[in-house]
């Protein structure tokens, strides 16, 4: 028998996840790793998970970061507010963990900022 897992256990271990990021940071690499911006995260980091499958959870407001270096963006880091790493990743235009339109921070940039953060849990 295959093992099954209600979507409602789905959204309990998605939900208990998220809580350790309240306060915490987003953080921006490059290869080295060498941090181009770290993003503060609300004191809600994100809002509850669906009960859908996968479940998702959709972050709160980030705050954006005024003191960013140049560079080419390939890795993330999701730290709590202790700055422990909880999740990372890649980032890149394609095939990456977070695929985004263009991962480079231009010189002279004076800041960068997102309008948002999906984590998703797929258990099956």
């Amino acid at each position: 028998m295959a093992l099954t897992i209600a979507n409602e256990c789905k959204k309990a271990a998605l939900d208990g996840m998220i809580a350790v990021f309240n306060g915490g940071n987003f953080v921006l690499q490059a290869t080295g790793p060498t941090t181009l911006a770290s993003l503060t995260l609300n004191a809600t980091a994100f809002g509850a998970a669906t009960t859908a499958s996968p479940s998702v959870a959709a972050s709160n407001s980030i705050t954006a970061d005024t003191t960013v270096t140049a560079g080419t963006i390939t890795l993330f880091r999701l730290e709590t507010s202790g700055g422990s790493v909880r999740i990372n990743g890649t980032v890149g235009t394609s095939g990456a963990d977070i695929n985004v339109s263009d991962n480079v921070i231009p010189p002279g940039a004076t800041q960068v900022s997102s309008s948002g953060i999906n984590l998703t849990l797929q258990l099956t």
